[in-house]
């Protein structure tokens, strides 16, 4: 039987009028049976020839990222369908797809824990008691009584210098162990090594150098952006937490400290405009909150920052942006007023500030890694984008895709219109563990 639709054997087929394709698994498939179950209409346009019969006119620019919930198979046998090059743009178009939910899975359940190890770790610099290694810090740094320590010049200049003088302490060392385990994550999650991405640097470089045609369309929409956003909040978070608590044990010790922190501030203008951009208002807050604790580090360890100085009115407009930002975005911003108001005041008494978890981000982490376990449901917006409903997994109110802005989540256990479920990344996350 070679026609699954009609029944139809080899002998009683017209191959003039419908080829027949033989898949790598050795079955034969009529051209009209395997074109209908590959779905080709989703990708291709068509049109009449001028015998009157129905064939491809056009490829469509691009098919819907995330769209291809499972791999097309031998309709026989359930082998996949491959090595034709008929049905190339499907089969890569659902590897891109596989590839870049697990890329979504990776890292999800990479930075769980790492958002969970920062909060523990600033809970250690703010409980734990100074050991042998701390005092060996503070005997460090009279050195710097007479010649001063410069933390200015880049980010890493500066991390560097305080690792070398601070490598004898526990707390600082799980702190720059984490700091390098962030680090390393924001280059994974980089934009430029998703799956996507790889494969349209792959093509481009094939047209280039081997002469290979063909065409492959940009769409951004498949990246994710997320992941990076957040793991480079982690990354300044961790900073700060270093430097806040260097700068505090140096108190006492005489230590004359020069600090520049225009390098901190620059990267969380970056994250502002980033986030901004991919209407991301939590993280956009976050960007504005760090910009002015870094001052708070600046004011609190030297005179450079008098009142009145535009570096603090620059402080205080990020702040205000902040509260702007939390008043139109309450949903995304939960509990992160009173932050706000911790470092206006910490601006005002010229004091460090050091950040702490609220209970409403303890409370999104705790969601996330309840996510990974297996609870909760995941759905797609109307373009693609994964997201996840806790709780039973059927929504009750609705929200913003935290990736386009489109309209996710639902009312009375019903989506919005353009949401679907995600049923293959809940199998996928049904199997992880955390």
């Amino acid at each position: 039987m070679v026609d699954y639709y009609e029944a139809l054997t080899y002998g009683e087929i017209d191959l003039d009028e419908d080829p027949c394709i033989f898949p790598s698994c050795g079955h034969v498939i009529t051209r009209a049976n395997l074109d209908q179950h590959m779905e080709m209409k989703e990708y291709y346009r068509y049109g009449l020839d001028g015998a009157g019969r129905e064939v491809i006119t056009a490829a469509k620019v691009t098919s819907a990222p995330l769209s291809v919930t499972v791999q097309k198979t031998c309709p026989a046998c359930r082998a996949p369908i491959q090595n034709i090059h008929r049905y190339a743009r499907i089969a890569r178009r659902a590897w891109i797809d596989e590839a870049t939910k697990k890329f979504i899975v990776w890292a999800n359940s990479s930075f769980v824990p790492m958002a969970a190890r920062m909060t523990e770790v600033e809970g250690q610099f703010q409980s734990s008691v100074a050991g042998a290694g701390d005092q060996e810090l503070q005997k460090r740094l009279k050195v710097h009584v007479v010649a001063p320590l410069s933390l200015e010049g880049s980010i890493d200049s500066q991390v560097r210098k305080i690792y070398n003088l601070t490598k004898s302490s526990k707390r600082y060392k799980d702190a720059f162990r984490l700091h390098t385990r962030i680090d390393d994550f924001l280059s994974r999650v980089d934009e430029r090594e998703q799956p996507f991405s790889r494969i349209y640097d792959l093509v481009q470089d094939a047209k280039r150098h081997r002469g290979v045609e063909g065409s492959m369309v940009w769409t951004p929409d498949v990246l994710q952006t997320r992941n990076r956003l957040l793991a480079t909040v982690l990354l300044i978070r961790c900073q700060h937490t270093i430097m806040a608590n260097f700068l505090m044990t140096s108190k006492g010790t005489g230590a004359q400290i020069k600090v520049d922190f225009k390098k901190q501030q620059a990267a969380c203008e970056s994250l502002i405009e980033d986030s901004k951009s991919r209407n991301q208002p939590s993280i956009q807050v976050e960007g504005h909150l760090y910009w002015a604790r870094f001052l708070c580090l600046q004011r609190g360890a030297s005179d450079a920052v008098p009142d009145g100085s535009p570096a603090l009115l620059s402080a205080r407009e990020h702040l205000q942006t902040a509260r702007d930002i939390c008043k139109r975005h309450p949903g995304q911003t939960g509990g992160v007023i009173p932050e706000v108001e911790d470092v206006e005041k910490a601006l005002r008494d010229s004091t460090f500030y050091t950040s702490v978890t609220n209970e409403e981000k303890a409370a999104v982490y705790a969601a996330m890694a309840s996510d990974f376990r297996g609870t909760g449901h995941w759905y797609y917006c109307e373009n693609g984008h994964p997201f996840t409903v806790g709780e039973c997994g059927m929504p009750m109110q609705t929200s913003r895709c935290p990736q386009c802005g489109a309209a996710v989540g639902g009312e009375r256990h019903h989506a919005v219109e353009g949401v679907r479920r995600a049923a293959d990344m809940d199998e996928q996350f049904g199997r992880l563990h955390v």
